[in-house]
């Protein structure tokens, strides 16, 4: 091999190398995202049925304060 080659292939290697070690960082960066997002996203969720089980409750207690006489009648 001429050394003309061998120096475009250690340039091309070079390159490859950078850019590989650019790529994982950049993938570790959005796994750390995607998993802080993830961990909103089920608080969130946890936040909503809270919500919605305590308008449930709310709402059968009104039902069932509403169904009842009072007690002077």
């Amino acid at each position: 091999m001429s050394d003309q080659r061998i120096e475009a292939l250690e340039e091309k290697l070079a390159y490859l190398e950078a850019s590989n070690a650019e790529m994982s960082e950049e993938i570790f960066t959005q796994q750390q995202e995607i998993a802080a997002l993830t961990k909103a996203h089920l608080q969130t969720i946890a936040r909503l049925q809270n919500l919605e089980d305590a308008e449930a409750e709310a709402t059968n207690n009104m039902d069932g304060a509403s169904a009842e006489k009072p007690p002077h009648y």
